[in-house]
């Protein structure tokens, strides 16, 4: 029974691959973007609306999972199961295609990053050094791949957990410098608030709450690793409370140490320049350091995701072997839509002429 288990991931580990694919960049940037919106009341209502959609959506990967323990190939298998190969295909390769395109701004961000500390060397993120640094880190994110999942995702793990403790060692800052006067301040958006109604502000900040769940999936793209197989609905559910409750903190609390106008005017990463209105520089160089480790974490992560989709897709034989086979697919399904469409027209016309 153990050997059936080697190479398997346990529920921690697809809970850690759901968190380091939703923990990226976008976390340390929610203090200013909710800030330049809304007051905590208006963020307060943006994360119940998009909290419950995106709860419902961990449901249903949930309930997929324990309803179709066969499916195992990903995200993309589902659309396959419910509306035929072609439309598989497109989930497939449209998933693949985005994971790859998202992935380039990561070593921008992390050139950035490091321009912070050595501005002659990386610059905005675009310099040659910055270029060679991050060809470097993507090979050796290749091969560490190559040595397996398993160990990927241990190393995902141990990297997850490291760059959430800058975020949690943030959110306990805020908690002892919590001023209730300043929340009730801030509370409908303060000094200076530009006139916009609650439905304006939570539009506004929309855009941002959805950004943030991508990644909740990141366990069912793991499904046939999993050793159990409701383990999948279980760490999609359980990563998605943890980072929601850290993404709720990390934009409610600073209004309660700082005016909503400052917090607004902070440069990103904003979490670093909202625990330095608190505490000073050194915050905002030890949130920089988590940022760091945070978006290597996710392109490990979301690195891992592009791997896996692509090998699913291939295993099921839902992606062509070449270029041609794939244009062959794509014209196939094309031809398919024409026909349905073809058929639905034709069948209005016998009803008219009926």
């Amino acid at each position: 029974m153990a050997g059936t288990d080697k190479g398997k991931l346990s529920l921690n580990a697809l809970t850690a691959m759901v968190i380091g694919s939703m923990i990226g960049a976008g976390i340390f940037n929610l203090p200013g973007r909710f800030a330049t919106a809304t007051g905590p009341f208006g963020a307060i209502t943006a994360w119940a609306i998009a909290g419950t959609g995106m709860y419902m959506l961990a449901r249903v990967f949930q309930s997929l999972a324990t309803r179709r323990p066969d499916i195992d190939s990903g995200v993309f298998a589902y659309a396959k199961a419910g509306f035929g190969d072609y439309m598989g295909f497109l989930s497939a390769f449209g998933y693949w295609l985005g994971s790859c395109l998202g992935n380039v701004f990561y070593w921008v961000l992390i050139g950035s990053t490091l321009g912070r500390f050595f501005p002659e060397l990386f610059g905005d993120g675009s310099s040659p050094i910055a270029i060679i640094v991050s060809l470097a880190g993507i090979w050796a994110f290749h091969f560490m791949i190559l040595r397996g999942v398993e160990q990927a995702a241990f190393i995902n793990t141990v990297v997850t957990i490291a760059k959430i403790v800058p975020i949690v060692v943030a959110v306990l800052i805020f908690i002892f410098f919590f001023n209730y006067n300043q929340f009730s301040e801030n509370f409908f958006g303060g000094l200076n608030m530009p006139e916009k109604s609650l439905v304006a502000q939570v539009r506004d900040t929309m855009l941002i709450t959805v950004f943030v769940f991508l990644g909740i999936e990141g366990a069912s793209v793991y499904s046939r690793f999993a050793k159990k197989r409701e383990d999948v609905g279980s760490a999609t559910v359980l990563g998605f409370v943890a980072v929601t409750g850290l993404m709720v903190a990390v934009t409610l609390l600073p209004f309660a140490t700082a005016p909503r106008a400052e917090i607004a005017g902070v440069a990103n990463p904003s979490l670093a320049g909202a625990l330095e209105l608190v505490v000073g520089h050194w915050g905002a160089v030890f949130i920089s350091i988590g940022v760091l480790v945070s978006v290597l974490g996710a392109y490990l992560a979301w690195s891992l995701i592009c791997a896996e989709v692509m090998f699913a897709a291939a295993k099921s034989q839902d992606m062509p072997k070449d270029v041609r086979g794939a244009e062959r697919q794509w014209r196939a399904g094309q031809c398919a839509l024409a026909d349905q469409y073809r058929g639905l027209a034709l069948c209005h016309l016998d009803l008219l002429v009926g």
